[in-house]
């Protein structure tokens, strides 16, 4: 009989207003976009407008305006990726504001999709409703609304945490290969259980 062909996992990147330089400039470590490209993962770029600009401290790198794959408005079926990540960045009124964004994230979290929120991006995961009771790896400025979200503030300085299918993590300079191997480790070990 021959052996099944794993399909390639499918991922889904929520850019907030601006974004964060680690998500496609580095300066001696892999970007998060090319780390999950080594992956052979497949990722969709998603935000509320279709050109997203980066953050003063990327642009400052060389950072340029990305324009995403698709807005979140223009998203059919979630369970159509493995998971929905929310990349890093110092600005989220966009997706917070976003219906579509927060629905987007709360049917991945009830379809048991991997949720995962890089540094300040847990203020998103925190307004769609999806973290509490959660162990959350987030900025000490954002502990009021991850515990008012009914989050378990783990801190802000500690490695990603993997709470069921729900991965966090901050300090994306310094944790950002481990945060992907989070997200990479979650992703496998429910692709294994089914």
């Amino acid at each position: 009989m021959a052996e099944k062909t794993k399909k390639p996992v499918r991922i889904l990147l929520l850019v907030g207003d601006l974004y964060g330089a680690n998500c496609t400039s580095s300066e001696k470590k892999l970007s998060i976009l090319d780390k999950f490209r080594t992956y052979g993962w497949v990722a969709t770029l998603a935000g509320v407008g279709r050109t997203v600009r980066p953050c003063a401290f990327a642009a400052e790198r060389g950072a340029v305006p990305l324009d995403v794959d698709v807005t979140v408005d223009d998203i059919g079926d979630v369970t159509a990726y493995d998971a929905v990540s929310v990349l890093p960045g110092p600005a989220y009124s966009g997706l917070i504001g976003s219906t579509a964004a927060l629905r987007l994230i709360r049917q991945a979290n009830e379809a048991g999709l991997i949720v995962s929120g890089w540094c300040r991006g847990v203020r998103v995961l925190a307004a769609a409703d999806v973290i509490a009771g959660r162990k959350i790896v987030g900025h000490l400025d954002d502990r009021a609304a991850i515990e008012k979200a009914g989050g378990l503030f783990v801190g802000q300085d500690h490695p990603p945490v993997i709470d069921g299918h729900l991965v966090t993590g901050a300090r994306c300079y310094h944790y950002r290969a481990k945060n992907a191997e989070a997200i990479r480790a979650a992703i496998e070990a429910r692709r294994a259980s089914r």
